[in-house]
């Protein structure tokens, strides 16, 4: 490969990169937090959790809104149906981190 092609290569991956909304950037930050914690409850329902995509088990979390779903994931909540541990079990992940793991869950599961 001639060293033209590189350069082509390397600005086609930058402009695909770049032509990623904030939105999708933050989406998939998201659910790379969700990949290495939430999931451990979330891919299954595990101690009463919704699993993510069963919009009938978070339609009606969803109605509460984000910031109610925040709070939750942040502090843990006891419900009817389980429990959701303080920061899913892992006290590393910062407020920010947490609220884009449960928008990448919202938006997977509306």
């Amino acid at each position: 490969m001639k060293l033209g092609s590189y350069v082509f290569v390397g600005a086609s991956l930058l402009l695909t990169a770049c032509s990623e909304s904030p939105e999708q950037v933050a989406l998939a930050e998201g659910q790379t937090i969700w990949q290495g914690t939430c999931a451990v409850c979330h891919a299954q329902g595990l101690a009463g959790s919704p699993p993510i995509g069963n919009k009938k088990m978070w339609s009606k979390r969803i109605a509460k809104g984000l910031p109610v779903l925040f709070d939750h994931a942040k502090n843990g909540f006891e419900g009817d149906t389980g429990i959701m541990p303080a920061r899913g079990g892992n006290a590393s992940l910062t407020d920010a981190q947490i609220e884009l793991a449960v928008k990448y869950m919202v938006s997977q599961s509306q």
